[in-house]
C-alpha cells in the first residue's frame, strides 16, 4: 500500500444506532496462530484506516525470540471478498532475547497513527530493557517493506521511564507524542512524558511530572487530552487510601495542566478507597462537556465481596472533577474486573466495554445503572470465539463494536472480533 493510499480515522467513529437489547452476535475476524510465526495475543486496540483496514499488535508471537514465544508483531487485517487476510508488518526482535532487541520486544500497546500513514507504539522490553517508542513507515510501493525507527529507548532512573505498557500513545496538532510508563522517575513510581519533534528527525525527551505515591503510582494506561491541551490520567496505585495487600494507595484520577515556561501541574481530581473502587488501569474518556469516564478493576460494593470493580464517571467541576457516579459489577453474568476502558455513545448516551471475569469475559452495555451483556465469550466449543477480553478499548465503526480476546479462538491464541446487533 502506497503512502498516498492512507486516509487515516484520527477518532473512533462512534455508534450510529441504539442497542436496545442484549441479542448480539459475534463474527471473529481473525484468529491468530493460523501458521507457524504467527503473532499470538493480541493486546493492543485497534486503528482503523478510512479504507476499513486495521492495525494493531501482538504481546507474543512473529518470527523472532521463538525460546520465549516470540517478540511480537504489528499486524495489518484488509477485508476482501473471502473474510480478512492478515498481513505481518513487522517482527520485533531480531536477537533471541528479548531485553537485549534494539527495535523493541511485545508491544503491549495499541497504535496510533499520523497524516502520512506512520505508525507509533511502544514496547514494553527491549532497547535497554526497560522499553521504546517506535515509529513504522509505509513502503512507497505496494507489497514493499515497512521500516521501524526507533524514536526513544527508556534508559530507567530517576530521569527516564521504565516499561510504556499498555496504554496508546497521543500526538497533537505539532507532532508531540505523550505516553507514560509505569516505572522510572525519581521515586520508581512512573512518570508522564512528551517527546518532541527536533532536528534530523529526533526528538526531546521530556517527563512532564513524576509519580510519588500520593499524586498517583505506575500509571498502567497513557493520556487523554482536552481541546484545552490538559491531560487526564489514571494510576493503578497511590492516593491516600490503603488498599492492603503492601501497595500504595488505591490509585486515583489526575490532570495535568501546562503553565507558562513548559511547566506542568498535576492535580488529583479523585482518589478511589475501595468502597468506591479501586485500582483504575483504563484510560480515561473526555466527552464534549468535560465529564470524565473510565474503569476500576477492583473494589465497590455490590455483594460481590468488595472484589468485581465498576465503571465511574466524574463530572466536571470545580477544579476539574466534581460528583462522582459508580456501576459496581456483579461478578456473576454481569461480569467483573474491567481492565479496558469505556466507548461513549453520543447519540444513545450509552457507555461500551470489556468485563475480564464473570467467565470468559463479556461486552457490555451501560446506560445510567442498568447494564446489558451484548456477549459472552466461550459460547462456542473450545472458546472458539475467543476468551478474555483484557487489553485495547473497544472501537466503534458503522454501528458496530470491534475489538481483541488475547486468548482462545480456533488456535487458542487470541482473536479480533467484531459485535453486530
Amino acid at each position: 500500500m502506497s503512502r498516498t493510499q492512507f486516509s487515516w480515522l484520527f477518532i473512533a467513529i462512534l455508534l450510529a444506532c441504539t442497542w436496545a437489547s442484549a441479542q448480539s452476535t459475534e463474527t471473529v475476524l481473525y484468529s491468530f496462530g493460523a501458521y507457524l510465526n504467527d503473532g499470538v495475543a493480541p493486546s493492543g486496540g485497534l486503528l482503523f484506516d478510512a479504507l476499513g483496514n486495521i492495525y494493531g499488535t501482538t504481546e507474543l508471537g512473529g518470527s523472532f525470540c521463538q525460546s520465549s514465544g516470540g517478540c511480537g508483531t504489528v499486524y495489518e487485517l484488509s477485508p476482501s471478498g473471502n473474510g480478512w487476510t492478515e498481513t505481518i508488518l513487522y517482527n520485533f526482535c531480531v536477537t533471541s532475547n528479548q531485553f537485549t532487541c534494539p527495535d523493541g520486544a511485545q508491544p503491549y500497546a495499541g497504535l496510533i497513527s499520523d497524516s502520512s500513514g506512520n505508525l507509533y507504539g511502544t514496547t514494553f522490553y527491549g532497547g535497554v530493557g526497560n522499553g521504546t517508542v517506535f515509529e513504522l513507515s509505509p513502503p512507497q510501493a505496494p507489497g514493499g517493506t515497512w521500516s521501524e525507527t526507533v524514536l526513544w529507548t527508556f534508559k530507567g532512573g530517576s530521569a527516564d521511564g521504565v516499561g510504556p505498557y499498555a496504554g496508546k500513545l497521543y500526538m497533537d496538532v505539532s507532532g508531540n507524542i505523550y505516553g507514560t510508563t509505569i516505572g522510572g522517575g525519581p521515586d520508581d513510581m512512573g512518570v508522564v512524558f512528551q517527546l518532541s519533534p527536533a532536528s534530523g528527525g529526533s526528538y526531546t525527551f521530556s517527563i512532564l511530572h513524576s509519580f510519588s505515591g500520593p499524586d498517583g503510582a505506575y500509571p498502567e494506561y497513557g493520556i487523554a487530552i482536552d481541546k484545552s491541551g490538559t491531560l487526564f490520567g489514571t494510576t493503578k496505585n497511590g492516593g491516600t487510601e490503603n488498599c492492603g495487600g503492601g501497595t500504595v494507595g488505591c490509585g486515583l484520577v489526575y490532570k495535568l495542566t501546562p503553565t507558562t515556561g513548559g511547566k506542568w501541574t498535576e492535580t488529583v481530581l479523585y482518589r478511589f478507597n475501595g468502597t468506591t473502587g479501586a485500582y483504575p488501569i483504563s484510560p480515561i474518556a473526555v466527552d464534549q462537556t468535560g465529564n470524565l469516564y473510565g474503569t476500576f478493576l477492583l473494589g465497590g460494593d455490590n455483594g460481590c465481596d468488595v472484589t468485581c470493580g465498576g465503571v465511574f464517571k466524574l463530572v466536571a467541576g470545580s477544579g476539574g472533577g466534581g460528583k462522582e457516579y459508580h456501576f459496581f459489577f456483579d461478578g456473576l453474568a454481569g461480569g467483573g474486573n474491567p481492565e479496558t476502558g469505556v466507548l461513549l455513545d453520543k447519540k444513545s448516551g450509552a457507555m461500551f466495554g470489556t468485563t475480564s471475569d464473570g467467565g470468559p469475559g463479556n461486552v457490555f452495555m451501560l446506560k445510567g445503572q442498568t447494564e446489558t451483556v451484548l456477549y459472552t465469550f466461550c459460547s462456542l466449543p473450545n472458546c472458539a470465539d475467543g476468551r478474555d477480553p483484557n487489553y485495547g478499548d473497544l472501537v466503534g465503526r458503522a454501528g458496530k463494536l470491534y475489538g481483541v480476546a488475547v486468548n482462545g479462538g480456533q488456535y487458542a491464541s487470541g482473536v479480533v472480533y467484531r459485535i453486530s446487533k
